[in-house]
């Protein structure tokens, strides 16, 4: 969905993210959009997760030659 939304699509709703992204209708991402429950808690940990073990992973040099902000 994502992808899609930063895409060079002319239009962008349901129906061309949907068909840019190989699906064969709208479903899906009307579903994601309209119906589809979120816990905010939840993804922020998911997130905050997955960002915490891929820098962990990365070379030290890497983090340490970040400018500072």
């Amino acid at each position: 969905m994502v992808l899609g939304l930063l895409s060079d699509l002319p239009r962008k709703n349901c129906w061309t993210i949907a068909d840019w992204a190989g699906e064969t209708s709208p479903h899906g991402m009307q579903h994601l959009l309209c119906r589809a429950v979120w816990d905010a808690d939840g993804v922020r940990d998911d997130v905050r997760e997955y960002v915490v073990e891929h820098l962990m992973t990365m070379p030290r040099s890497w983090l340490s030659t970040r400018p500072a902000t």
